[in-house]
């Protein structure tokens, strides 16, 4: 139908019949429609069919409106939906490693790479087909923190002071780079969201990050707290005969006394008194010639500074480094002096004892084999055992670097050709000769060729029995074997079998001899082929020909006869 339909009166679609309301058309069924068939709605149906069993079809219309995230490399998974029935799904522009069900509308797969992909997708059924354009979110794939440094392993602030610590995480490339920071003490000190660590009071606290992505990594700075405002009260030494005081320190802020400038020792100003002692002779201040050889001691009355007396020491010599061939030894020097009843001693070192120099012995260059590596010439020192490319020892090297690799072999027809190593994987093949003929009274012989190599070659065997030297002739390029025409002039009619023996295994081949031709046919065949080259085995070749090969195999001969002789 086609336009604006109302039906006044009955209409029934029956079983294999389909009405189609196209594009743009209303049907207004006003109670009078029985579907049995099909209906396929593409425009506007007004009232559902009264009766029937039939199948109504609508345009699709998809009401997925957007798409999940997705992940690279984790498994991702969306449903297409969409009004209408049996809806057939295409999509264009979807990631790599993604695709959609065409009878389902499911999304599935593990996308590989990431970004922001344009997606259309397509729901499609025998009423049309819709459009529907997304926008496929693919977020890089998640990294976690393996790492995590801080800018400061250790601070120190005075009381109201602050540092800011910065967090590195690693690797640079993290998803989550965010750290979340606590302090081990707020009453010590506190730390902000950005690291910035706050003193509180004097002690001592432990600033931790951790990364915030779950991993768990984080580091911590160790942060002593000291007071502020320091004052000092210098240390006044005592005399022989007067009193001193110990240098102190006064918190500006809390009025408390402490031995050291970061508040970390309490002390008052009562135990900071030094009593006067009378002379107290405390450790020499030694001095040495430069080459160790003399020394001496001077002692300072602690109580008084004017109060000194130096003397000579006693220098005794030990080797306390030995010297090597390249470095010089170091020679321990100690001086001993007696002084108010007590011994003192001190020690300095000296590198005065001369390097002894390379003992150099020469090992000779050996060339490497086939399957045994050689060496380049090199020098090994007797003393230090280090090895050297030269005779100065100047280049040094380990005993690997002179190894010159095995060469390996050249096989070729399954020998090798520098030392004559057999190739175990190597199995001669007939290249040529198999299923010749040939016919009584030809003049030229038969020709087979192995693949094996010439000098490998055992032995020759006709239907069984070995062949002598003299019997057939044989040639380089590999193994090249040729039966004379005496040898299969003596042979029966029919079928026979040749065996070529290498040491690297057997080739078989099959040969025909056939009884002479009659005079006529013969002659008949031999002018027919004056004017082609004959194939091998060929006995109706011309007679230059034939007896070129004679003259051939009779120079083959020999020289199976010199090898056989060598």
């Amino acid at each position: 139908m086609y336009g604006d339909v109302t039906l006044d009166e009955s209409l029934t679609i029956n079983q294999g019949e389909t009405l189609t309301i196209p594009q743009g058309s209303t049907l207004n069924t006003n109670g009078n429609l029985t579907n049995n068939g099909t209906i396929v709605n593409k425009g506007t149906m007004n009232g559902d069919p009264t009766g029937g069993s039939g199948t109504v079809v609508s345009t699709p219309a998809i009401t997925t409106e957007s798409l999940p995230d997705g992940t690279a490399g984790q498994s991702y998974t969306a449903t297409l939906e969409a009004t209408g029935n049996d809806i057939t799904w295409s999509a264009n522009g979807l990631p790599a490693g993604l695709t959609l069900d065409a009878g389902t509308g499911a999304i599935t797969g593990t996308p590989t790479t990431d970004g922001q992909f344009p997606v259309t997708v397509t729901a499609t059924n025998s009423a049309g087909s819709v459009d529907h354009a997304y926008t496929l979110s693919i977020k890089p794939a998640f990294v976690p923190v393996t790492g995590l440094k801080l800018s400061s392993e250790s601070l120190t602030l005075q009381e109201k002071g602050s540092h800011t610590l910065t967090a590195t995480v690693e690797p640079a490339d993290a998803t989550n780079k965010s750290v979340t920071w606590e302090s081990s003490d707020t009453d010590i000190a506190t730390v902000d969201d950005d690291g910035t660590v706050t003193a509180v009071s004097a002690g001592k606290a432990t600033i931790i990050a951790t990364a915030a992505d779950g991993s768990g990594v984080s580091a911590s700075c160790e942060v002593t707290v000291t007071h502020s405002d320091m004052v000092q009260t210098p240390k006044k030494d005592a005399t022989c005969t007067a009193y001193g005081t110990e240098g102190y320190w006064t918190c500006g802020i809390c009025g408390k006394h402490y031995k050291d400038e970061g508040g970390t020792v309490p002390t008052t100003p009562e135990e900071s008194v030094i009593p006067a002692t009378g002379h107290d002779y405390g450790e020499p201040a030694w001095s040495w010639s430069e080459d160790g050889a003399k020394a001496t001691a001077t002692f300072t009355c602690k109580n008084d500074g004017s109060h000194q007396a130096t003397e000579d020491a006693a220098v005794t010599s030990a080797v306390k480094t030995p010297a090597t061939c390249t470095e010089a030894g170091v020679t321990t020097y100690t001086a001993t002096v007696e002084f108010n009843g007590k011994t003192y001693t001190s020690t300095k070192e000296v590198t005065d004892i001369p390097a002894a120099g390379h003992k150099l012995t020469k090992t000779e260059a050996e060339a490497p084999t086939c399957t045994e590596p050689g060496s380049a010439e090199y020098w090994t020192c007797g003393v230090c055992d280090k090895v050297f490319s030269d005779a100065a020892g100047e280049h040094e090297i380990t005993p690997e670097d002179a190894v010159i690799p095995a060469t390996g072999h050249e096989f070729e027809g399954g020998l090798c050709s520098v030392c004559g190593a057999r190739d175990t994987s190597f199995s001669p093949a007939l290249v040529s000769g198999d299923g010749a003929k040939w016919t009584k009274g030809s003049s030229k012989g038969l020709t087979f060729v192995s693949s094996a190599a010439f000098v490998d070659l055992v032995e020759v065997r006709l239907d069984g029995r070995v062949l002598s030297a003299s019997e057939y002739a044989v040639r380089e390029g590999s193994t090249i074997v040729t039966l004379p025409a005496k040898l299969l002039e003596g042979l029966k009619a029919g079928d026979h079998e040749l065996l070529i023996v290498s040491g690297s295994g057997t080739v078989r081949a099959s040969l025909t001899v056939a009884e002479a031709a009659k005079v006529e046919e013969a002659a008949k065949t031999e002018k027919a082929s004056a004017d082609e080259l004959p194939a091998s085995g060929d006995s109706t070749a011309p007679a230059l020909a034939v007896a070129a090969a004679a003259a051939a195999g009779a120079g083959l001969v020999l020289l199976s006869r010199r090898r056989a002789a060598r």
